[in-house]
């Protein structure tokens, strides 16, 4: 039986000291820039269509790349994310985590840098947040 699950590419964002890139995990060497978040991720689909394109004949490409509609993750350190997401609140986000809310705010700034067990910890957080809003009717 066929996997049912989607597979979605995760795109890795970084922030560079003039804008944003970002690599395609499953497409090594496939790289995307932008000025803004929203412009590197944006940019990744042509990224992604002239990277498979160069590809020496015969290479294989992963079959989600190869569909007309591809699904993303995007994988972002916690600097950025605090970026992308300026409505999430430190100390509310810390608090729900349990974790330091000063600590949180080292790592929103790039003053210190998460462990595994802390992006954990502050990903279930934000996973639990989104899913009370998705709950939400007005």
């Amino acid at each position: 039986m066929k996997n049912m699950i989607a597979e979605k590419a995760i795109l890795i964002l970084e922030k560079s000291d003039d804008g944003y890139w970002v690599s395609i995990q499953d497409l090594p060497g496939c790289y995307s820039f932008g000025k803004t978040i929203e412009e590197a991720i944006s940019n990744t689909h042509v990224a992604i269509l002239e990277h498979i394109s160069d590809l020496p004949e015969g290479e294989k490409v992963p079959e989600m790349f190869l569909k007309n509609s591809i699904e993303i993750q995007v994988k972002y350190d916690l600097q950025t994310l605090f970026e992308r997401f300026k409505e999430l609140n430190k100390s509310a986000l810390a608090e729900r985590a349990g974790i330091n809310s000063s600590l949180l705010r080292q790592y929103a700034n790039g003053l210190a840098f998460a462990s595994e067990k802390q992006k954990r910890k502050i990903q279930n957080a934000i996973h639990e947040i989104g899913s009370g809003l998705l709950e939400v009717c007005l």
